[in-house]
């Protein structure tokens, strides 16, 4: 029966050298205990340019100087969000009378209530109950109004 050969422990050639042969020491440490790390080279670690002190590239702004006898103007500004008008009503700005309000909605039909209509009549509802979709809120246009100046604040389309 053949045997495999025997195991070398020195170091072959062109293979890295081992910790112990890079640190100098030849001690063995237990599995888990503590390792002396090799010496540092401070120098590796400084920046290769020269350290100067931080000179100021641009000299501190002027700081303007006020009048505490002068006026100044103050303008306020609304802005006012995307808003999305629905079925329910929406607290906006009104641009006519520049009050902050709740609107007022106004139910009206438009082309959902005509179609629905139209679809219920064809499907043979002829004797009144095509006329079903004019009394559903749901399937009418909502205008929203302004409620101090009655002015059309935003429209919500079914179709």
């Amino acid at each position: 029966m053949a045997s495999a050969p025997p195991l070398e422990t020195t170091t072959l050639v062109g293979y890295p050298p081992s910790y112990e042969e890079t640190v100098g020491t030849s001690q063995n440490y237990p599995p888990g205990g503590p390792m002396p790390y090799p010496p540092v080279d401070t120098k590796a670690f400084l920046p290769p340019y020269s350290t100067q002190a931080n000179a100021q590239m641009y000299p501190p702004p002027q700081q303007a100087q006020f009048d505490s006898t002068s006026p100044v103007a103050v303008q306020t500004v609304y802005v006012q969000s995307a808003l999305m008008f629905g079925d329910v009503p929406v607290q906006v700005h009104c641009p006519v009378c520049a009050q902050n309000v709740v609107t007022q909605l106004r139910y009206t039909s438009g082309a959902l209530a005509w179609l629905s209509c139209a679809g219920l009549a064809i499907f043979g509802c002829i004797y009144g109950c095509c006329l079903i979709p004019f009394c559903v809120d749901s399937l009418k246009d909502v205008t929203h109004h302004c409620p101090n100046c009655n002015n059309v604040l935003g429209v919500k389309k079914r179709i």
